[in-house]
């Protein structure tokens, strides 16, 4: 949860409804959607819906620096929002919410545009992790760009559409932009060296995923194919089931008992480095801490980094929070302690923490573990006092609880992340309304085999996303990279034909990824041209610079006797060749391709094929890590294309 979200005010009330009257309850405390926290950016010169929960019936008043405040009445369920109106670009502003007593601060707000990058593995693979980029270790050093802000969603699948999505916004630093995506990194970076910034990028992808996945249930609607499992999620049933089992899960490891002594670990403690490097299970972490006298009492905020892969924290022998949930494991812990809590000399702190497989434990700094006050004007004074923080880094005691496979299985759906429209529901619908400036996508290798039906699902995604945010924004997306999948018989090249159907779709944009794949590796580590490219599409359709931004691309083809003439949209560079122009295949009747040789003649793409006598059909890097050679004057690639000669 990040910290704007964290709870800054408890109102109790009663609720009623059959069977359930004069139960107490507490009513819903004043928070902010995750997306409006410190350091974000706001799109300039636009309207913007602020929105929240609160106590229900309530009066909530948003006023930014820049003009008077907007106030509103909290609804029955109780959901909030007010609509702002942005100053211009490059300003930096904040906001205060107030209900009642309760006040959230929203500080460092910069106005610029934000865009949301999407998609699987390739658009989620980081600069620094699991290998890096090329050069990372350098393009992090230079990660200091303070007009870039990244906020990256926490993974979540849901059956039906979900209100929120945690996460928090980073400034662009060396400390921090290894964990950024790579590819949203260095489109947003060469944004802001071509002067276009404030840039912010909302992440919200999630590896091996589907299409289908990342689109609503109303945006499927035109597909038969999905409708059954449509209507199962609907129903609920799944999410009820899977719930309970849950629960199950952590009642069990809560009765555990330790298999073994405690014993005495330095925090953060990554299990790989660790004698739990083999160890899938549960783990409590304890010890004491001391309040100093001006934070009992007070509203306080417990930061323990990110925790891989979930976490339950226990105070003084009552839980107050937890990540129990999948997709959490990168994801800073940023907990509301209630004053309530607070009114102690020591606490005695258990983190329980569960790892399901791979890496376990605690994964940051030792500087991001600490307990703060929450409550401002107390942080004030508790900044002047000395004391702003207790840190807890250091020594803990830990304690193996139990095993995974001494535990009830994990609960996690036979469909998971690839259900039609989880994704949708789970990662992009909570993030809405917010105004988007536009989308960039990277994602096609896991519809890889049904390319037939990725040429309609792929632009109703497109549309389907115009829809909900309410205009037709730019969509920017990059073709599936070269890799050599076994026993492929052209699926790879038929799919980024499919991918390239969208560009039929107004405001669109397609890169193309023949010169930056490795036919060894599905995740290419040459992610800076990608991003570059991406840029140069929003550059020269957004903001209207004079820049090339696309590589030739094949429109039609004719013959001349034996020779085949390629002809080429206009605005994408005339056709050049590199690497002794390889790549194309020429067909005659019978259906069997052979290579051909090329040339550009005054401007023209001349193909040729001495066991071709009667060509009818062409092709250009029509395999799954093909060689290329079409680029024009800017160096940008040509896409694959098959083509009927005329």
């Amino acid at each position: 949860m990040s910290r704007l979200s964290a709870v800054v005010c408890l109102f109790v009330s009663l609720w009623s409804s059959p069977g359930n009257a004069q139960e107490p309850a507490i009513a819903t405390p004043l928070r902010l959607a995750p997306i409006f926290g410190d350091h974000m950016i706001l799109p300039p010169d636009t309207a913007v819906t602020v929105r929240g929960w609160g106590p229900a019936a309530a009066q909530v008043s948003v006023t930014p620096t820049w003009g008077p405040p907007v106030r509103t009445t909290i609804a029955g369920a109780g959901r909030w929002q007010a609509k702002i109106q942005t100053p211009g670009r490059g300003e930096q502003a904040s906001l205060l919410i107030q209900c009642g007593a309760a006040k959230v601060h929203v500080r460092d707000i910069l106005m610029g545009d934000v865009w949301l990058a999407s998609g699987q593995s390739n658009m989620e693979m980081s600069i620094g992790k699991g290998g890096g980029v090329h050069n990372w270790e350098q393009v992090v050093r230079d990660a200091n760009y303070p007009g870039l802000r990244v906020f990256t969603a926490t993974r979540q699948a849901r059956d039906r559409p979900a209100s929120e999505i945690e996460g928090e916004w980073q400034v662009c630093t060396p400390d921090v932009a290894a964990s950024f995506s790579a590819a949203a990194y260095f489109f947003a970076r060469d944004l802001i060296e071509a002067n276009k910034g404030p840039i912010g990028l909302v992440v919200s992808s999630w590896g091996g995923t589907r299409c289908e996945a990342w689109t609503s249930g109303a945006g499927l609607a035109g597909f038969p194919e999905f409708a059954k499992q449509l209507a199962a999620q609907q129903d609920g049933n799944s999410e009820q089931e899977q719930a309970l089992r849950r629960r199950a899960f952590f009642a069990a490891a809560a009765k555990a008992r330790p298999v073994a002594a405690a014993v005495e670990v330095t925090v953060p403690d990554l299990w790989s480095k660790a004698a739990l490097k083999d160890f899938d299970g549960v783990a409590d972490y304890t010890r004491a801490v001391a309040l100093p006298a001006n934070f009992r009492g007070k509203q306080l905020r417990l930061e323990l980094g990110a925790i891989d892969d979930m976490d339950t924290v226990i105070w003084n022998g009552t839980r107050i929070a937890g990540s129990e949930r999948d997709g959490v494991w990168s994801t800073p812990r940023n907990y509301a302690v209630a004053a309530k809590h607070t009114n102690v000399e020591s606490v005695d702190l258990l983190v329980r923490v569960f790892d399901t497989g791979g890496e376990g434990g605690f994964t940051s700094a030792p500087e991001t573990l600490r307990l703060v006050i929450a409550d401002d004007s107390a942080a004030q004074s508790a900044a002047e006092s000395g004391i702003e923080s207790v840190p807890l880094a250091g020594t803990w005691q830990r304690t193996v609880r139990a095993e995974m496979k001494e535990l009830p299985a994990w609960p996690r759906s036979s469909g998971g992340a690839n259900r039609p429209a989880v994704l949708w529901n789970g990662m992009i619908e909570p993030l809405l309304p917010f105004p988007f400036t536009g989308c960039i996508w990277y994602q096609g290798e896991s519809n890889r085999t049904r390319a037939s039906q990725y040429r309609e699902l792929f632009p109703a995604m497109i549309r389907d996303w115009r829809r909900a945010f309410g205009r037709d924004v730019p969509f920017y997306f990059v073709q599936i990279a070269p890799y050599g999948y076994k026993g492929d018989t052209g699926q790879c090249a038929q799919l980024r034909a499919a991918q390239a159907v969208a560009l039929d779709l107004p405001h669109t944009g397609m890169v193309v990824t023949l010169d930056c794949g490795n036919a060894r590796d599905i995740h290419p580590k040459a992610k800076q041209p990608v991003g570059a490219r991406l840029a140069l599409l929003a550059r020269a359709q957004h903001y209207g610079d004079p820049v090339a931004c696309s590589g030739p691309r094949a429109i039609a083809a004719t013959n001349q006797g034996a020779v085949v003439h390629v002809q080429f949209a206009a605005g994408t560079g005339e056709p050049m060749l590199m690497n002794a122009g390889v790549g194309f295949e020429l067909a005659g009747a019978d259906g069997k391709f052979h290579a051909a040789s090329a040339i550009v003649e005054q401007g023209q793409l001349e193909l040729s094929c001495d066991d071709v006598g009667q060509p009818t059909t062409v092709r250009y890097a029509w395999h799954a890590a093909p060689a290329w050679s079409l680029v024009n004057a800017a160096g940008l690639p040509g896409a694959p294309f098959e083509l009927p000669i005329r």
